[in-house]
């Protein structure tokens, strides 16, 4: 009998939410001033050992969620630690990092072993969407294996496809010329990284290797989102929208699903509730509005139902005209 698993008992993640907005408020009082080792062992200890426990007492010994899941959610407890507990009492935290950075290469492993089996099984085909696959047969299909996938994809777009011709199919970062956005930050980080480094090691060498290593994930985080810009352009297939924003938002949208296809008249269109927002430094330019809220899948799993789409293409015209010439001739709304 095979058991499907799923996020088992949020109750569990919500408590250990609660548990680091209790650290957090406790460290400021004078309680804590007046035992600070003690109090901050303490909550490192319930952050970073008591939750994947109860994890493994209540999700993993029940069958609810694979062992492995326990190697990311002590990796994220570690870093929510670093982050709550004051600097001065990091000693616990600091031993636990020595396990952590392991895991996480523990991780990328067992996820790239796993991708490579997929790709030797099903051949070609969207890598992202191996990845994912690949998560959700390890981590199981729930929000922890979500996190996993968009974490390695960026790392993965980061490093690879730089030669690779872009697929046919409309982008939004062009014409904004997003590129050079991404080139002026990156070497504005390095610049900051360099003059950062140097002050905060006067204070702390692990501080400053903390803060460099920061540094360097935000450009590897900007260079795998320039990547999935480029390589994950919209495109329409068969019967369906597939709607990609970079690894920002995406969906399979049905084409029958399109109530009206219209210029942006004035913010009042796009700026509200529910509304999703394509344009990287423009303003919207092309209004698609839905005949019901469509579920559209975010970073790290963040799932949310828009009403419409506002989107600056980089070939607003082209990409407008192909849309219209999809959308089936029973959608009377659908408007130049």
């Amino acid at each position: 009998m095979t058991t499907t698993r799923t996020d088992p008992y949020p109750a569990l993640l919500l408590g250990g939410g609660v548990l680091a907005l209790l650290a957090a408020f406790v460290i400021r009082t004078q309680a804590f001033f007046a035992h600070p080792d003690v109090l901050a062992w303490a909550f490192t200890f319930d952050l970073t050992i008591s939750l994947p426990l109860l994890w493994w007492f209540f999700a993993v010994r029940t069958g609810r969620a694979s062992a492995v899941t326990l190697v990311p959610l002590f990796v994220i407890a570690v870093g929510v630690a670093a982050r709550i507990i004051p600097a001065a009492q990091h000693s616990f935290v600091d031993q636990l990092r020595y396990i952590a950075a392991p895991l996480d290469l523990v991780t990328i492993a067992l996820v790239v072993r796993r991708v490579a089996r997929i790709r030797k099984v099903d051949g070609g085909g969207d890598p992202i969407a191996r990845i994912e696959r690949a998560c959700a047969e390890i981590f199981g299909d729930g929000r922890v294996a979500r996190i996993v996938a968009f974490e390695i994809s960026i790392l993965y777009l980061a490093f690879a496809g730089w030669r690779k011709r872009a697929p046919d199919g409309f982008t939004v970062h062009q014409r904004s010329g997003w590129g050079t956005v991404v080139g002026v930050f990156i070497f504005l980080i390095g610049v900051e990284s360099v003059g950062a480094h140097l002050v905060v090691q006067m204070w702390s060498v692990k501080a400053a290797w903390i803060v460099t290593t920061l540094d360097l994930y935000g450009v590897f985080w900007l260079l795998g989102d320039f990547q999935a810009l480029r390589l994950r352009p919209t495109r329409i297939e068969g019967d369906s929208l597939i709607l990609n924003y970079g690894l920002r938002w995406r969906a399979e949208i049905p084409l029958s699903a399109i109530a009206a296809i219209e210029p942006v008249r004035g913010e009042a269109d796009w700026k509200r509730k529910g509304v999703l927002k394509m344009a990287m430094l423009d303003e919207p330019r092309l209004l698609i509005r839905f005949a019901t809220p469509q579920t559209m899948h975010g970073i790290a799993g963040i799932t949310r139902a828009f009403d419409a789409i506002a989107i600056l293409a980089d070939d607003d015209a082209g990409f407008a005209d192909a849309l219209r010439a999809a959308t089936p001739a029973s959608c009377p709304a659908a408007t130049s």
